[in-house]
């Protein structure tokens, strides 16, 4: 694999070109996984396939190498889900030069959203055609689709609903195949292949994500490690996390060891419970699964063909998980969000210097700006370090849908081929340098901490998507009841599971 480092010698947007092209986010940590073939430049126009040979020593790696065209001030017409839905992170796929300075309900600001206005003014101007984005609540994305595929109507160019409503679109064939659509090439550095390798089934790809799209990107979970704290109580400053995590060595039993010097009873009553106490861990309910994840370990895997497949009944999983219910059970040390305490929230802990460590996306960077202490950005340990990588888990976002009313695929592609490349240029330097890795983290450290998150981005499929048999909910529920039989709760699910796995599958093979 391919590792990206950030270059302070050189120009903001060259070395992100260098460190976006350098498999970003292109391989799993799971083991036996296949990348999913989603190459489509088979179904480009001659004159794309001619632009497309160039030599690489002269080839602008923002360049989709798309034909001359001209649309003629049509609309390109996207339904998107909106701000509210997704609060904590950024959804928004234009920006209107009066809300450029407008900080809302997602934590962005006004750097990311001069970049998304910049991006799409440039490609509507390039080739001749008008954005027109409507935004609506997450539940009305996928139930306007729905009326209005089934209706015939021509309604939408481009959806952009959450990614654990997109499996039912598909299966209930109301989306393009996007390996069939005419300019959209995989294989470019904008389209996120890990997520397209996790999205797929059988290589029919309904639903992803790009660089059109941010909130895949604000959504992977990392841990914050604060800096005050640590300096307090003696233990590990950041700088030696910094070393252990560069030298393969940041460890799920250095990680707890330093959770357990944390906890004391703050208010005097005799015992760590509540918000005015303080914890090595503060955490959301969605920790259990990601957690395991961060190990490596998937419920779901795929295998060469692109088929999923039930991968979670080794000694190894089982082990994973019982570390991880063993840990976040100790209410002493782990603390969680809604759970333990009503109304204590993560990052109100952290902040107050009332956990060590929290657990949550990366958007949420964007909460600690004005925070006194400092705080480090850390990958997920390793279960330990026979682990080969250090793995990100990705929770749930927005993606990109085409429905099958689509009268003009050539349109659509080629609009959102050229609108991902530009986004590679334009916004994910914007959003990456300018805005998570100058504005919010503390130091030049832990953006390179930011490197190692996003080389290896993990989907657990099931949880993030399908939840295949309702297992997603009986995995949680039983963590959270300290259950650390996993042998006896896959024993119990698998049969649905697989029922309604192999649902999918038969669905999406038999989609035109």
């Amino acid at each position: 694999m391919k590792n990206y480092n950030f270059k302070r010698t050189l120009s903001v947007v060259l070395f992100l070109a260098m460190m976006m092209s350098c498999c970003v986010f292109g391989v799993s940590c799971a083991k036996d996984s296949a990348t999913a073939d989603t190459k489509n430049t088979d179904n480009k126009s001659p004159d794309a396939q001619e632009n497309n040979i160039a030599q690489e020593s002269d080839a602008d790696p923002f360049d989709p190498k798309l034909p001359a065209m001209d649309f003629g001030g049509s609309e390109f017409r996207i339904l998107n889900v909106n701000q509210e839905t997704m609060w904590w992170a950024i959804s928004d796929l234009d920006m209107e030069i009066d809300n450029i300075d407008v900080i809302g309900t997602a934590l962005n600001d006004p750097v990311v959203n001069d970049a998304i206005y910049k991006r799409n003014r440039n490609i509507e101007e390039k080739y001749n055609f008008i954005i027109k984005e409507t935004r609506v609540s997450g539940d009305k994305v996928a139930s306007t689709l729905k009326n209005s595929v089934k209706a015939g109507l021509d309604d939408y160019d481009l959806f952009s609903p959450q990614t654990n409503a997109a499996p039912n679109l598909a299966t209930s064939n109301l989306l393009i195949d996007l390996n069939k659509v005419p300019y959209l090439d995989f294989d470019n550095p904008w389209w996120n292949n890990s997520v397209s390798h996790y999205f797929s089934v059988g290589k029919r790809l309904f639903f992803t994500c790009s660089d059109f799209t941010i909130s895949d990107k604000d959504n992977v979970a990392v841990f914050m490690y604060n800096k005050k704290l640590a300096e307090t109580l003696g233990i590990d400053g950041a700088e030696t996390l910094y070393q252990l995590t560069e030298q393969g060595k940041w460890t799920f039993d250095k990680f707890v060891e330093l959770c357990k010097a944390a906890p004391a009873d703050l208010n005097g009553d005799g015992i760590i419970k509540g918000s005015e106490d303080r914890y090595g861990l503060s955490c959301c309910g969605w920790l259990y699964g990601y957690l395991v994840a961060g190990f490596g370990e998937v419920v779901i895997q795929k295998d060469a063909d692109d088929m999923p497949y039930i991968a979670c009944k080794t000694e190894r999983f089982a082990d994973a998980y019982a570390t991880m219910v063993d840990f976040l059970f100790q209410r002493d040390v782990v603390v969680r969000e809604f759970t333990d305490t009503p109304n204590l929230k993560t990052e109100e802990m952290f902040a107050n210097d009332k956990a060590l460590f929290c657990a949550q996306v990366l958007s949420c960077v964007r909460l600690y700006k004005n925070m006194g202490s400092d705080f480090a950005l850390l990958p997920f340990p390793k279960l330990n370090e026979a682990q080969e990588k250090y793995c990100t888990p990705a929770l749930w976002s927005q993606c990109l849908v085409i429905p099958t009313t689509n009268p003009n695929l050539e349109k659509t592609g080629f609009i959102l081929e050229a609108l991902s490349a530009e986004s590679r240029k334009i916004t994910i330097p914007a959003y990456y340098e300018i805005s998570i890795g100058t504005k919010y983290l503390r130091d030049e450290i832990s953006v390179r901490m930011l490197d190692i998150i996003l080389e290896n981005r993990i989907y657990d499929i099931i949880e993030s998507m399908y939840n295949w048999g309702g297992f997603a909910g009986a995995f949680s529920t039983a963590a959270s009841k300290g259950d650390k039989n996993f042998a006896s709760l896959i024993e119990k699910h698998e049969a649905k599971i697989q029922t309604a796995m192999q649902k999918t599958i038969d669905a999406f093979a038999n989609i035109d």
